[in-house]
């Protein structure tokens, strides 16, 4: 088994899920926009630069934080590709690694966005298979597992048989009490020696609406404790999953 934590929007509270990589050993990937015309905030360029380092990564994720489904086809490569070079340019290296806002695509996207990047990632939960590859160079869609955020049952459920998640299936369907701290901690425990990519996405700002840092820390705690030495940097995702 292999974790990998992601977290969307670059939101000001990414601050504060970059502490926690840090306190407790863990990589993360950072996906930021430029700016977010949904009215967010973002990081700063000279916070982005402070907080680079050998746990935290960054990522592309548009420059105006856009549905790309939602938008003229003719924009969607500015999009994409404008805030690949303002990333550059703040941290003075090569940015690899994409995350689809809202997780929104289809087949046109993702090929432009294939053009730019080695990872697209997608907003999806409850997939356990490690990505896809999308084509001869190895480029790969990859779909997160935990949405670090509530969900109910009935959306555990379905997204489990939407990516055909079966061998989890029968274990999430029996345990519907659990909360969804619980149910991460212990699919941890049940993965622990398989196969299986576990990514663990969200929103810090989401976090905060919710007043879910304390959960999240107990997550970080229990996984650098038991888990330490299946943590992998995102960028490990590229070309190696098998």
């Amino acid at each position: 088994m292999r974790i990998v934590f992601s977290w969307d929007d670059g939101a000001p509270e990414d601050l504060r899920l970059i502490e926690l990589h840090e306190k407790y050993g863990i990589p993360g990937m950072f996906f930021v926009p430029t700016r977010n015309l949904e009215g967010r905030d973002v990081l700063t360029p000279e916070q982005i630069r402070n907080a680079r380092s050998g746990l935290i990564s960054f990522g592309g994720h548009t420059e105006n934080h856009v549905y790309l489904t939602a938008i003229e086809p003719d924009r969607v490569e500015s999009e994409i590709v404008n805030n690949k070079r303002y990333l550059e340019d703040v941290l003075g290296e090569e940015i690899r690694h994409f995350c689809l806002p809202g997780g929104q695509y289809n087949q046109d996207i993702l090929s432009t966005a294939f053009r730019h990047f080695t990872t697209v990632r997608t907003a999806d939960t409850f997939n356990f298979k490690d990505g896809s590859t999308i084509n001869k160079n190895g480029q790969r869609l990859l779909m997160p597992t935990f949405h670090f955020y509530p969900r109910t049952y009935k959306s555990r459920i379905g997204n489990c048989l939407k990516h055909q998640s079966f061998g989890q299936l029968g274990y999430i369907a029996a345990h519907p009490w659990w909360t969804y701290l619980k149910l991460i901690q212990e699919t941890l425990e049940r993965e622990r020696n398989k196969s299986s990519v576990i990514m663990i996405w969200g929103h810090s700002w989401e976090i905060e609406k919710l007043g879910h840092w304390s959960d999240l820390e107990t997550l970080m705690g229990r996984i650098a404790s038991d888990f330490r030495g299946n943590c992998v940097d995102y960028s490990m995702l590229d070309t190696t999953v098998t």
